[in-house]
């Protein structure tokens, strides 16, 4: 199998083999991590919006959801700007035009003011009390959730470590079956090492590529329930065979 190996490589354009190619025997595997864990932490971003013929009457309505949305993360001891169990951040006003829905194309454009707002919830036990406030209001558009760790560092790391392990033991079980073993590492990269995944066709398929499953839409989204995380990380090597 490795004669054949070596052969195939041989047998490669000049150019691919002199670019792409290592010029010792070769292992290229990839290795993954894979966690299922829950979050510390979530962020929601919306829209507020309001429209009145009126400018200054729907700058009024944004400025008292704003209101609203700060007492409403008091309440549950936010403090904003500050690392808190609830804190949000407020983009400036903005006018934007609005589509009416019988257009008139002789009619002046209407405009409605917007603002959008993030909200970080550190504390995952204020996370109902403070969606269902927000649910409850008026004006609010385009709302998205996600979720996260403050640690996330520390994760990815471990899934790094993890990806790294996998890749050796994917390794070693070939270099077995050539009855050969491994020897030093002489690449490696988050991904894929795409000159010579490219070149010698070796791309994985036998990879998790389908765990995130289909996003749902805004309207059937359950904003109230907490989501675990799926976190994977994949690593490329090239080891030597001795």
């Amino acid at each position: 199998m490795l004669k054949k190996l070596v052969l195939a490589m041989a047998l490669l354009p000049v150019a691919a083999h002199a670019s792409d190619l290592p010029d010792y025997p070769f292992i290229h595997v990839a290795g993954e991590g894979f966690l299922r864990l829950m979050p510390d932490m979530g962020e929601i971003d919306f829209d507020i919006a309001a429209y009145d013929a009126d400018t200054n009457a729907a700058v009024a309505v944004v400025q008292a959801r704003v209101a609203e949305i700060q007492a409403l993360l008091a309440e549950q001891g936010g403090d904003p700007g500050k690392d808190t169990e609830a804190e949000a951040s407020f983009a400036d006003m903005r006018k934007e035009m609005r589509k009416p829905a019988n257009p008139d194309p002789n009619a002046a454009p209407d405009y409605e003011i917007r603002s959008a707002v993030h909200i970080v919830v550190r504390d995952l036990t204020k996370w109902r009390a403070v969606m269902l406030g927000l649910l409850g209001k008026p004006n609010i558009d385009h709302m998205s959730t996600s979720f996260g760790k403050s640690d996330r560092i520390k994760v990815e790391a471990e899934l790094t470590a993890t990806a790294i392990k996998d890749a050796q033991r994917r390794a070693e079980n070939l270099a077995t079956g050539l009855g050969k073993k491994v020897g030093a590492v002489t690449a490696i990269t988050n991904g894929q090492l795409r000159n010579l995944t490219n070149a010698v066709g070796l791309l994985p398929t036998d990879m998790y590529n389908n765990r995130r499953g289909s996003n749902a839409k805004a309207g059937e989204k359950d904003f109230l329930t907490i989501q675990s995380l799926q976190w994977s990380q994949t690593v490329d090597v090239i080891y030597r065979i001795k």
